[in-house]
């Protein structure tokens, strides 16, 4: 059996955290036997036990490439005898794995523009050394890998998955209508993401105002699901912005199914970092139509499917024209739906993810 241990540095849930939570729930746990290290007091801690996952709750920052860090994290690799680290963010569980004899795999969820990815030759050589294996979750993840010294042989491009969202019923859905203050025949356009400035929620309000003003007759709802440091500045937007009515801020939503369930657009308007972004997916799984930014690896989700339509970064009119197009073509919209649930299908599902990610590690 092949021993992995797992290091994250996730303190509360993202994007990470959930993949990895995916991963797990697909593993061959015959073949691979898991352990995660993760900070004291992270969010994902409850959920690693509750799926009955062997956890190591350090004390050091593992994203942070101190010696505490790396001699602590020696110490739990001594101690669990993995034949593979697998980390994201945690350069010193790179370190430690390296100093320690395994065989290290770091997963990269970020893309920035090429500028950002200037490499100095010294930290290019560093991670050739500290890398067996990189998992890039987009084309545009891979460039930057490239970029920073990783060859490009050592590359596997996994596109994130997910599970299929699940159904809710009626009166659930109700329930959170209620609580929402929605109406049966309201339009909700959904957002879910952090709420930090590289998600572009500031672009989302501006394409609602322009929505309403270009629809009055159609009674849009505008959810912005998730929190994060510009809740505060993004809730005083809105009031501004003279869409109190009309835009819900949920918070974080442990359970967002029937949130999904209750959009006919998912908007993802991110200037940052975005490569294969689980919400697109858990979205596209519930028949959500997806409109997104040409950001990172948001135009390779949609591809050229009618699942979505691709609009340039931080135009609000034309994330608004987007809007209007789907809102007011009831055959267009169904389309939509239908391809977004055969994209999800073919290319997004979490045991797709799961299966390519052993492979991986079968070959390492």
């Amino acid at each position: 059996m092949m021993k992995i241990l797992y290091v994250i540095s996730d303190r509360n849930i993202g994007g990470a955290g959930i993949q990895l939570l995916n991963i797990l729930r697909h593993l061959n746990r015959r073949e691979f036997a898991v352990t995660v290290a993760l900070p004291f007091r992270s969010r994902l801690r409850e959920r690693l036990l509750a799926a009955h996952i062997r956890i190591r709750e350090l004390e050091n920052p593992c994203e942070e490439l101190s010696l505490r860090a790396v001699c602590e994290l020696a110490r739990v690799i001594r101690e669990e005898h993995p034949d593979i680290v697998h980390t994201n963010a945690a350069v010193a569980a790179r370190v430690a794995g390296k100093l320690t004899g395994r065989r290290v795999i770091f997963t990269r969820h970020c893309a920035y523009p090429a500028a950002a990815n200037a490499t100095p030759t010294a930290a290019k050589l560093a991670n050739r050394l500290l890398t067996d294996r990189a998992v890039a979750t987009a084309a545009a993840a891979a460039r930057d890998l490239i970029a920073m010294g990783v060859p490009s042989g050592a590359i596997t491009v996994i596109l994130n998955g997910s599970d299929p969202v699940r159904e809710v019923g009626a009166e659930e859905l109700n329930a959170w209508r209620e609580k929402l203050s929605l109406d049966r025949d309201d339009f909700c356009v959904g957002i879910c993401a952090r709420l930090e400035s590289c998600k572009g929620h500031d672009v989302f309000l501006r394409a609602a105002k322009q929505a309403i003003e270009r629809m009055p007759n159609r009674r849009f709802r505008f959810l912005v699901i998730g929190d994060g440091s510009r809740r505060a500045e993004l809730e005083r937007l809105a009031a501004q912005s003279g869409l109190s009515e009309a835009v819900r801020f949920t918070g974080f939503v442990p359970d967002v199914a029937p949130l999904y369930r209750l959009m006919r657009l998912h908007v993802n308007a991110s200037r940052g970092t975005e490569t294969s972004c689980l919400a697109v997916s858990e979205a596209m799984s519930a028949g959500v139509p997806e409109l997104v930014s040409d950001y990172g690896g948001n135009r390779e989700m949609i591809g050229e499917s009618l699942a979505g339509i691709v609009f340039p970064e931080g135009n609000a009119g034309a994330l608004a024209d987007a809007i209007c197009r789907v809102a007011g073509d009831g055959k267009l919209e169904a389309s939509m739906r239908r391809a977004a649930v055969l994209r999800y299908r073919r290319l997004f599902t979490a045991e797709r993810m799961t299966d390519r990610l052993m492979a991986v590690y079968r070959g390492m």
